[in-house]
This record gives structure tokens, C-alpha cells and sequence, in this order.
């Protein structure tokens, strides 16, 4: 990736393995504003702008520092979408969505999200989130952080329903409680995928497809194949297996990607979603 960090700004010229649209329409991070051409970021206390000048990427914050990691900028997108070719199926999703890269994203920020995520949909999973943040983020004037777990522990079920989280709110509650309670997130770092992934479906409200998004977006565990509806379209379309259930398909397809699961997920679930009515991928 070839990028520059000076004072406040990184500055990215190759886009080719950089695309904003690609980054954040994907369904992996849910607190971003798209204005015309540019992009408002907040992940935990932290805030950026994103917008194209002369052919750059411009990635604006007081901590640049912080976003080189969270944009993942020090991985060669392009040796692994080269690795993933290999495969003639994923070329197409590939070429769709060539600018994804994966968020290496806030741990509660992600188990948070991604429980109020569960059977839901991105405009809804925003607007709870914004809720959430606007009445229990710490304010930086033009913005407010995501609530860490501690600043969370007195919110009640009756909150949580409040700001739309429906069913989901006790989930939140109970989450939050293990987590003021001695779970630690940061210790599953240095987990494998399979005993961390067994820890978090402990929490209540985190079944296979949550764990598998808080491992991959939070954990950086690029083993794990999070499936959804329109990662089984794309499962019957390229293997053509029935009988599978959904846990079953995200076994198999972590089996058959390795360690290039979590990479192969998001071109495949990008390109289905923007593409799928359209044409047979």
C-alpha cells in the first residue's frame, strides 16, 4: 500500500486496494456519514474525514496514528487478491469490490454492534447505534464516542428498548453486566479462532454469525466466514450443496478459504448484494 502519514493527515495513492465506497458500504462498521464525496468516521473515541484530492485518498484525524491500524493499511490487499484468484469464482467479486479492505475495528464497539445487528438492517442497526452514542457517548463537541461497557452498566432493558433495540435489549444488558463483570475481551487476542469463538458464544445474544463478525471485524481473524443470506445465495450458486445448515456452510467455507476466509466473505457478500438480481455471479 502506498501511503504517507504527515502531521494530521495519511495520504493514500493506490487506490486500487483503497475505495471508500467499497470500505464502508460492505456491512462491516456502522458509524460512518456519507456527504457527497466525503466519508465522517467515529470508531470508539476516535474521529476521521475521508475524501478523494488529486487522485489521493485524504484521511484527516488527530490521531493518524490510530486509523493506519484501523484501515488495516500495512496488509498487501494485493497479494491477497491475487492468493483468492486462484479461485475463477471469486474473480468477478474481486474485480466488483477490489477497494474493500477489513476494519480492524474497537472490541466492544464490535460485540456491541454486532448484537444489535442480529436480524436487523443497516439503516435500523445505524440509527440504534446513533442513539446509543448520542445519549451515552462522551461528547468531543462534534462528536460523541462510543460508549465503553463501564460508561453502559446502568442502562436498563427499558433504555435499550427505547432506542429501538427491541428483543435485543436484554441481550445488551446481560452482555454488558459479563462485561463490568470480568470478561475479558482483550484476552481472546491470543486465542485460537475456535476457543475464542466458544468464549464469545458464552455471551447471551452472540450465536455463530455474530461471533464470526466480532472475530473478523474486531479480532482481525481472517479464518472466519461470517454467512448470511446472501453468503448462502452465493454458497448454492458456486457449491451447489444442499442440506447444509447455516452453521455448516460457514464451517465449510472456512475450511475451504483458511486463512483467507474473512477477505473472501467480504468480496463475495459485497458483490452478491450490489450485483446478485442483477446477474448470476
Amino acid at each position: 500500500m502506498d501511503y504517507k502519514i504527515y502531521n494530521d493527515k495519511i495520504i493514500i495513492k493506490d487506490l486500487e486496494d483503497f475505495s471508500l465506497d467499497h470500505i464502508f458500504e460492505c456491512g462491516q462498521v456502522f458509524r460512518y456519514q456519507k456527504y457527497k464525496e466525503k466519508y465522517e468516521i467515529i470508531s470508539k473515541d476516535k474521529f476521521c474525514v475521508l475524501f478523494l484530492h488529486n487522485d489521493c485518498v485524504i484521511i484527516s484525524s488527530t490521531d493518524p496514528v490510530y486509523f493506519e491500524n484501523y484501515f488495516d493499511l500495512q496488509n498487501d490487499y494485493r497479494a491477497i487478491k491475487e492468493k483468492l484468484s486462484k479461485f475463477s469464482f471469486m474473480r468477478d467479486a474481486i474485480n466488483f469490490a477490489g477497494g474493500l479492505r477489513i476494519l480492524r475495528q474497537d472490541l466492544e464497539e464490535a460485540l456491541i454492534s454486532f448484537i444489535i445487528s442480529a436480524n436487523n438492517n443497516i439503516p435500523r442497526i445505524k440509527k440504534i447505534i446513533n442513539l446509543l452514542c448520542d445519549k451515552k457517548g462522551k461528547d468531543y463537541g462534534n462528536y460523541r464516542a462510543f460508549p465503553t461497557a463501564y460508561e453502559l452498566r446502568d442502562c436498563t432493558e427499558d433504555f435499550f428498548k427505547e432506542i429501538g433495540a427491541g428483543y435485543r435489549a436484554r441481550y445488551l444488558v446481560d452482555t454488558i453486566k459479563e462485561l463490568n463483570s470480568g470478561f475479558d475481551l482483550e484476552r481472546l487476542r491470543n486465542l485460537d479462532t475456535e476457543l475464542a469463538r466458544k468464549e464469545l458464544l458464552k455471551l447471551k445474544g452472540v450465536g455463530r454469525k455474530v461471533a464470526d463478525c466480532v472475530l473478523l471485524f474486531g479480532y482481525h481473524k481472517t479464518d472466519c466466514f461470517p454467512t448470511d443470506t446472501w453468503i448462502e445465495k452465493v454458497f448454492m450458486d458456486v457449491f451447489n450443496k444442499e442440506g447444509y445448515s447455516a452453521n455448516q456452510k460457514a464451517s465449510f467455507l472456512s475450511e475451504y478459504f483458511a486463512d483467507l476466509s474473512g477477505y473472501a466473505q467480504q468480496y463475495l457478500f459485497y458483490h452478491a448484494r450490489e450485483t446478485y438480481n442483477k446477474n448470476k455471479i
